[in-house]
């Protein structure tokens, strides 16, 4: 090697490394992670001696390492030594407005990328963002939101105007959907059906619905369920229980 420079760890010496998609890695490149990892230390190509590097290692997959590992497909010491602090992040589909948080970013991402005045989503838009379900998760986002974009700057928007992009131009009525939520009115209704009387358990047997139908289109995850209902988990569950709920089992 004639060029002498710093590779990533190094560059990151002191801070933190980010790694995407771990999960890719060949085992052969896995080997070279760990030894880095269990040694603190890197080799330029055709040093003589290691170097010592002090990094905080981010490691990020969408697959399952640990199926991986039983597969054989990835280093179960590697994998132990990554697996400190693991944080699960639930896919888009069960974040709730999670997605209309992140649309608006994204919105204002591509606002300054093309050079607009404004760029926003109409109300109808903002229900289709709801009620897809996000195969693509995150990246789906984020070329549907840029590709809208595009469209509407194609057909005629100006710069100087305020651009919103409707439904039609998000491209997700032959997409898959999420099942849609239960209005207001459906929930009310059930409650009746179920015989409640006095206002009090009309409203318990309203809460009641409503949690067994957020955990149900969470697959009885608290988390997602509670980020729906815009409640604490932990509130959640002791109003669940209180009110005798009786959850979909978790899958």
């Amino acid at each position: 090697a004639v060029e002498d420079r710093a590779g990533r760890f190094e560059a990151a010496d002191g801070g933190t490394l980010l790694l995407e998609e771990v999960g890719e890695l060949p085992l052969a490149v896995q080997a070279q992670l760990l030894r880095t990892l269990q040694s603190g230390t890197v080799r330029r190509q055709g040093a003589a001696a290691p170097r010592t590097v002090d990094v905080r290692v981010i490691a990020t997959t969408n697959r399952s390492l640990r199926e991986q590992v039983q597969d054989g497909a990835f280093r179960a010491d590697l994998y132990h030594r990554l697996s400190v602090y693991p944080i699960t992040i639930p896919p888009l589909r069960e974040r709730g407005r999670d997605v209309l948080l992140l649309a608006g970013r994204l919105l204002e991402v591509n606002r300054a990328r093309l050079g607009l005045r404004s760029l926003r989503l109409s109300p109808e838009a903002k229900q289709a963002l709801r009620r897809y379900a996000w195969p693509g998760n995150v990246r789906e986002l984020e070329q549907v939101i840029g590709r809208a974009a595009l469209k509407a700057v194609s057909r005629g928007a100006t710069r100087t105007e305020i651009v919103t992009l409707g439904a039609e131009l998000l491209d997700l009525d032959a997409a898959p959907a999420a099942a849609p939520a239960p209005s207001a009115g459906h929930l009310a209704a059930d409650a009746a059906a179920e015989g409640a009387g006095t206002l009090r358990e009309r409203v318990e047997a309203c809460q009641r619905a409503a949690i067994e139908q957020a955990l149900a289109a969470h697959r009885g995850r608290w988390a997602g369920a509670a980020r729906e209902l815009g409640l604490d988990p932990s509130n959640l569950h002791k109003l669940a229980q209180r009110l005798g709920c009786a959850p979909a089992r978790q899958r």
